[in-house]
């Protein structure tokens, strides 16, 4: 059987802690996990955290079916943008160079659904990366966005995922690494610093069914 290449490091409330000579030499600078306990991402306008089958339940109704979560991060939960756009917040960059891996949700045959909804991803205001639902494949659901000096004030990333569509909540994703490869290893084994806190109140899931669908 070969050999996984793992990654093993603390996170709590989505921001990783790595003790100094490991953080010396790992190239993961910080995990967004995405899971429900990530409160915090409210304020940032993201929706509601939802599990695979939420997200399923929902795709059946666009006649497609959800890809699962992948490595190297697989929980099967995953927040949506919103359509007053969301951000991420990455601080205490030094590097020259870091690459942004987005773990999107995808699905079977997006194309086909007749979802409309555009999300251009900026770093500092600039747009760099634009991807429609249909393109939203199994073929995208890691993107890799190079973030170069220039997109760095302050030495703070200020990631914003905006959505154009009718409604939002469209465009799903998994989980954010910012690393400074742009490969992941083949797991990351996420580990929790302290025991689960209850999660805050957050919005309401508003994933939006065609006009022929009744509530």
């Amino acid at each position: 059987m070969a050999k996984v290449n793992t990654i093993s490091v603390i996170i709590f409330l989505g921001f990783m802690i790595l003790p100094a000579t490991a953080q010396e030499v790992s190239p993961i600078i910080q995990v967004y996990q995405f899971v429900p306990q990530n409160s915090f991402l409210i304020q940032w306008n993201w929706i509601t955290a939802l599990d695979y089958k939420k997200i399923s339940d929902w795709a059946k109704v666009y006649h497609c079916t959800v890809n699962t979560d992948d490595s190297p991060i697989a929980d099967s939960t995953a927040w949506f943008i919103s359509k007053y756009g969301s951000k991420l917040i990455f601080e205490n960059l030094d590097e020259l160079k870091y690459f942004l891996h987005i773990n999107f949700v995808t699905f079977s045959s997006p194309g086909q659904t007749s979802i409309d909804a555009l999300c251009i991803i900026s770093l500092d205001n600039k747009p760099v990366k634009k991807l429609s639902f249909a393109d939203m494949t199994i073929q995208n659901r890691n993107v890799v966005i190079e973030v170069s000096r220039e997109y760095i004030v302050n030495k703070t990333l200020v990631v914003e995922f905006k959505e154009y569509s009718s409604a939002g909540g469209f465009f799903g994703v998994w989980d954010v690494i910012l690393s400074t490869l742009d490969t992941l290893p083949d797991a990351i084994e996420m580990k929790k610093s302290q025991p689960e806190q209850k999660t805050m109140k957050q919005q309401p899931a508003k994933l939006v069914k065609p006009k022929s669908i009744k509530k």
